[in-house]
């Protein structure tokens, strides 16, 4: 069953997706909703608060998603997988609802770092690194860590390329870069084991 907070949220991740987190008011988001400022302050402190907590809430579908689309390409194969997180990526940049990162909107509309929202909107980096490094760690990579790292600057690097020019071209680019990484720092330990 869908909740008012729900559909507020769900509301919310339309209206900001489309016209950015400073454009759409408060009222506009009740207005879409058909609730009353009463019933909003019953779920939510503020915008702010509902910002998190569309963050907190995406973050959990978005990673889920990602990583769930990718096993569903690749199968078993950790280091195929981090591949196919790619060729999810250019699905989504092909999708003609898709309006781009709302994690990066999100650190760029406010970047103060001590910022709730801008934590929040970090937290969903943490996030997938940790779920990148653990398939990194499953490939055999020399450092899990630093690849993690590189990979989340790939896919990051990826969704702004395609926010800034609509490219969706820029997944195949990040894939190739992956595809390279992956081979470089895979390699020797797949050599190894063999």
């Amino acid at each position: 069953m869908i909740t008012t907070r729900d559909r507020l949220i769900d509301a919310a991740a339309d209206l900001f997706s489309r016209n950015g987190f400073h454009s759409v008011g408060l009222d506009r988001i009740l207005d879409e909703v058909g609730v009353t400022k009463t019933t909003f302050y019953n779920h939510f402190e503020s915008k702010d608060d509902l910002v998190v907590a569309l963050l907190e809430h995406r973050d959990r579908i978005e990673t889920e998603a990602l990583l769930t689309e990718a096993r569903a390409r690749a199968g078993d194969d950790p280091a195929a997988r981090m591949l196919a997180v790619f060729d999810v990526l250019l699905d989504w940049f092909r999708d003609s609802d898709y309006r781009g990162c709302i994690f990066i909107s999100a650190a760029v509309a406010y970047p103060a770092v001590s910022d709730p929202i801008h934590r929040a909107a970090a937290a969903h980096g943490a996030s997938v690194f940790s779920a990148l490094r653990t398939l990194a760690r499953a490939a055999g990579a020399d450092d899990s860590d630093r690849i993690a790292a590189e990979t989340l600057l790939l896919i990051a690097g990826a969704m702004t390329l395609w926010q800034i020019s609509g490219d969706a071209g820029a997944a195949r680019t990040a894939r190739a870069a992956m595809e390279a990484l992956l081979h470089r720092r895979t390699a020797p330990h797949a050599a190894s084991g063999a």
